[in-house]
């Protein structure tokens, strides 16, 4: 198919300060047959001011509210873009993102090379306010599909360019996930396509993500943990449909980086809840369970003991 649409789909929530940035690198195209479907997630700023003074410039850009009856976040944004969208290939990208101007031409050229394919992906720019942008190359693999049940998250949201058809029949995005929607969707569509992607190692990067701080690890832990109790059931079950229980060992990568990094930052009853469902759904065995088991109450003790020595200490010095 010569000249195809191309469907680019974008939730939004509160970022006037930052989409401009995001729609300028879409208008800047040098390939012109897109549609950009903006969809608003309930913002108080002036997001929707700043959206239409792009409508008004280039009638390609559509914006939308999420319907109210439909779950607030992210996904729920993209999928209500997704029923909108008219394109013969779909593209997310998230509001602080961009694409390079040869994103949209250079994947159509490669996907018109394998077009038998559900979907394709490509290499991105990473970009920190520290460290500049840099390329994050994806490495070959002989399982991404491994790799992904292993946390080896090996490219973004805006990386992947979906056949639309595909991407409807597997209905978009997890809508009750708050966090690890990446994983879930391209898990899934690996498992759905029968491996009928292709990931375009060589190729030029042509998106950029951009990353954010993390600034209230409190709340992440919260919606993370919330996600694992979603996700580890969901991931067991469909490789279950597929055949693939045995693969199901890789999923206590995500435990790992939840314990290493998150853990302490939540309450008992969370963390509880998480050890629990891996057990439950047999990630990991019961001797491991134990083990994480008391080493977390041992942890519980360590903590309230230094606390008490802490507050003590500072009883004391302000006694002085």
């Amino acid at each position: 198919m010569n000249n195809p649409l191309v469907s680019i789909i974008i939730p939004t929530y509160n970022r006037a300060h930052l989409i401009g940035e995001t729609l300028d690198s879409v208008l800047a195209q040098t390939y012109e047959n897109w549609e950009c479907i903006i969809v608003d997630d309930g913002s108080t700023d002036n997001t929707s001011e700043v959206v239409n003074s792009y409508i008004q410039k280039d009638g390609r850009f559509q914006f939308y509210y999420r319907p109210i009856e439909k779950i607030k976040g992210a996904s729920s944004c993209r999928n209500f873009g997704l029923s909108l969208s008219k394109g013969v290939f779909v593209i997310f990208l998230d509001s602080d993102d961009l694409l390079l101007e040869y994103c949209l031409a250079n994947r159509i050229s490669k996907a018109s090379e394998k077009s038998d394919l559900n979907f394709w992906v490509f290499p991105m720019f990473v970009e920190s306010e520290n460290q500049g942008r840099k390329i994050k190359e994806i490495p070959f693999s002989k399982s991404y599909l491994i790799d992904f049940l292993s946390y080896k998250i090996h490219w973004q949201t805006m990386c992947t360019l979906w056949e639309a058809n595909f991407l409807k029949k597997i209905k978009g995005f997890n809508e009750l996930y708050p966090r690890l929607n990446d994983p879930e969707i391209h898990i899934r569509a690996m498992l759905e396509s029968k491996n009928r992607f292709f990931v375009f190692n060589d190729a030029l990067a042509d998106s950029v993500y951009k990353v954010t701080l993390l600034r209230d690890r409190c709340e992440f832990s919260k919606i993370y943990s919330t996600s694992l109790l979603l996700f580890i059931p969901d991931m067991t079950n469909m490789l279950r449909d597929h055949k693939l229980l045995q693969e199901r060992k890789h999923l206590k990568a995500y435990l790992r980086d939840y314990f290493v990094g998150f853990f302490r930052y939540n309450s008992r009853k969370r963390n509880f809840s998480v050890l629990n469902i891996f057990y439950a759904f047999r990630i990991i065995n019961i001797v491991t369970y134990y083990k994480l088991h008391i080493n977390y109450c041992l942890f519980l003790v360590f903590n309230y003991l230094t606390r008490k020595t802490r507050n003590k200490l500072d009883n004391q010095v302000t006694n002085l």
